[in-house]
Parts: C-alpha cells; sequence; structure tokens
C-alpha cells in the first residue's frame, strides 16, 4: 500500500532522510513509531552503534525482528508519550511518518527532548503542509482514491480515511516549528520534499 500510494517514492524519501542523520561511533539511536523496521534496515550497516525500535504495536515489532536479527539492535514496545527511558540516554532520536499518530504530540516532544543528549538532534520526517496551490488541490483530489485501494487490496478502508485525514490535520512546516521550540529544542532546519508534501525537521537540543 506504501508502495502504491507514493508510487514508491516513500523509499526513496526514506534513503534521504537516513542520509542526513549525523551518527557517530558508539552512539545510542532512538527510532520512534520504528514499525517493521524500515529504518533500522537501512541504518543497520552501522554497526558500530546501538539502536532501540520502539513502537506501540507488538505486531509491526514482530515483523521487525524476523527480518532484522543484530545484537546491536533492540527491540522496546511503548508509547511515545511515555519513554521508559533515563534522562539524557540518547544520542540521536528519529521518527519518520508516526509523529502525527501520537495521540499527544505536544507531551511526546517534551519527552523526545527529556532522554535526548544535550547539543544532540531529533530527526523528524512527516507528511506536511504543500506550498503549491494547485499541487495541493491535486494531492487532494488524489487522497479522495486511496481509501478506495485500502478497501479493494485489504478490505479497509477506514484505515486509509484516517491516513487522510491525519495528514490534512497535522501542523504545517512552521506550526511543528514552533511545537518544537516550545518543547525546547532549537538550531531548528527544515527540509521540504515535492514542495512540501513531506519535511523533514532537524533540530537540537
Amino acid at each position: 500500500m506504501n508502495d502504491l500510494m507514493s508510487f514508491g517514492l516513500h523509499r526513496y524519501w526514506k534513503n534521504e532522510f537516513v542520509n542526513l542523520i549525523d551518527i557517530k561511533t558508539g552512539d545510542s539511536i532512538l527510532d520512534l513509531a520504528s514499525g517493521s523496521g524500515d529504518l533500522l534496515k537501512l541504518l543497520d550497516h552501522r554497526s558500530d552503534c546501538n539502536f532501540i525500535g520502539y513502537d506501540s504495536s507488538e505486531r509491526m515489532l514482530k515483523q521487525a525482528k524476523k527480518k532484522i536479527k543484530k545484537k546491536n539492535i533492540k527491540f522496546v514496545k511503548g508509547m511515545a508519550e511515555n519513554l521508559p527511558f533515563k534522562s539524557d540516554s540518547f544520542d540521536v532520536i528519529i521518527v519518520s511518518f508516526g509523529l502525527r499518530n501520537f495521540y499527544d504530540i505536544k507531551k511526546s516532544l517534551r519527552e523526545i527532548k527529556r532522554v535526548l543528549k544535550k547539543g544532540r538532534k531529533f530527526y523528524c520526517l512527516e507528511f506536511s503542509h504543500i506550498n503549491s496551490f494547485l499541487f495541493r488541490k491535486l494531492f487532494y483530489a488524489y487522497s479522495k482514491i486511496i481509501p478506495v485501494y485500502g478497501k479493494i487490496l485489504l478490505n479497509n478502508s477506514e484505515a486509509y480515511d484516517y491516513l487522510i485525514d491525519s495528514i490534512k490535520k497535522f501542523p504545517n512546516q512552521v506550526e511543528l516549528t514552533q511545537k518544537l521550540i516550545d518543547s525546547g529544542f532549537k538550531n531548528i532546519e527544515v527540509i521540504d520534499i515535492l514542495d512540501g508534501l513531506a519535511a523533514i525537521h532537524i533540530s537540537e537540543t
């Protein structure tokens, strides 16, 4: 479904996202909303680092464990609003297309700030606000088809109705930047993808 909905572009976006992540030898990396471990799979060549895949779905984590079997990668089940880690535990925290699904983004960002070491970075790839009016109209027209895909292929249109609704309601680039600032992050860089269809926010504690 991800390949179908994005015409395979989500794979390119994740590769570009991973290429921006500054990881040093011995770093501890937390992958939030890790899902089936797409980002960890792209990063697992870094055997000199320690990774935690963190997700609220046991079923998704089971899928990740099946395809990723390395001693330096562990998996933990839990919610982003209440991270079970000590303060200043991680050198890098990443999340890809998961932030909009957290039920309390403000609380989640505060938790991310708490467990991230001072002077280190939080990387977020998420759907955002398309800058071009025409492209935005085209995307919203196309988005009406996506639940139909879900109904035909997976017999589940409701999940994809939610997907589109969550994208529309998610804070735009400026609003998310302000939420990061309010949570104590600084030196925030925003990189638009496809004129803002998605955006990467890089912020520092």
